[in-house]
């Protein structure tokens, strides 16, 4: 089996859905920017690193993918290493299923081959690092939640593990059957995938531009498990960069709301408390991992 498909067994139960917009007072929709500069230095936001914001432009847009370092360490130096090297510029997404993943890289195994495999960093041990629960129970496991830095995060006190969770935008290695055989092929969640989880190594999630992801032309996913065949060709990569490449005057800078903070308490509380007029039947007070985006903003 080759790269070109993530495990072709897991093609079959896939589940249609949307990325959904914030739409709640505590933040502004994602990747909106800034128009307050006071609001610049509020304490309830972080900066994203120059080195751990990744740039893809398609025709369709420019997305801004923060890497987790510190989760999967060697998979988003990879991932930066074949950034700088320009590896995916010019390559395709070529292979996308609706409401599954949209998979890009390169076909040629000849230039697969050279980059070798890397160990998967699907799980690790409980760790210290903050860890903020939704607050209500989950499907899949024991506690699911957010890391401090905003990832959508999984925690199991029995298996004394943690792992981060296969929500829209998580971007993760592709591999071949076996768990150690990812090296360059990449793919971003399109809809909730969460039995993938602790099988593939997320390692940076979308925080803005996720819809230009949402529009790359599509295969059939029951041709090859959705590689888009010839004469069609998917959407080209144009570019893969890493910001803190690009001279300081014209890289983006961008803002993740700290997930211990009052302002991300009361975004969570707006999805999952519906008190609108709208709503002459009030929906249970339960919100799902995958449902709520941790809101990201751009500063002018």
């Amino acid at each position: 089996m080759g790269k070109t498909v993530i495990i072709a067994a897991l093609c079959f139960l896939l589940p249609a859905c949307a990325v959904q917009p914030i739409d709640h007072q505590a933040s502004r929709e994602i990747g909106a920017e800034i128009l307050p500069p006071s609001d610049i230095d509020a304490p309830h936001w972080r900066d994203v690193h120059p080195n751990d914001l990744v740039l893809l432009k398609t025709r369709h847009g420019v997305t801004a993918i923060e890497l987790n370092i510190s989760f999967a360490p060697n998979h988003s130096e990879r991932f930066r290493d074949l950034a700088r090297a320009g590896f995916y510029d010019g390559e395709y997404f070529y292979r996308v299923i609706e409401g599954f993943v949209a998979q890009g890289g390169v076909q040629d195994e000849v230039r697969v081959e050279s980059w070798s495999a890397l160990r998967n960093e699907n799980d690790r041990a409980l760790s210290f690092e903050p860890f903020v629960a939704l607050g209500n129970d989950d499907l899949f496991t024991d506690l699911v939640g957010h890391s401090g830095t905003g990832f959508p995060m999984a925690r199991d006190r029995e298996l004394a593990r943690e792992w981060l969770l296969h929500c829209p935008g998580a971007l993760a290695m592709a591999r071949d059957t076996g768990p150690d055989t990812g090296s360059t092929e990449f793919y971003i969640v399109l809809g909730p995938q969460r039995y993938l989880d602790r099988n593939l190594t997320i390692f940076g999630r979308v925080i803005d531009g996720m819809e230009y992801i949402q529009a790359l032309e599509r295969g059939d996913r029951d041709v090859e498990s959705g590689v888009i065949q010839s004469p069609r060709t998917g959407d080209e990569i144009i570019s893969v960069r890493v910001a803190a490449d690009i001279p300081e005057t014209d890289r983006p800078r961008y803002q993740v709301m700290k997930a211990k903070s009052q302002a991300f308490e009361a975004a969570k509380r707006s999805r999952r408390v519906r008190e609108e007029a709208f709503f002459y039947r009030k929906p249970p007070e339960v919100l799902d991992i995958c449902g709520f985006e941790v809101p990201s903003r751009r500063v002018r």
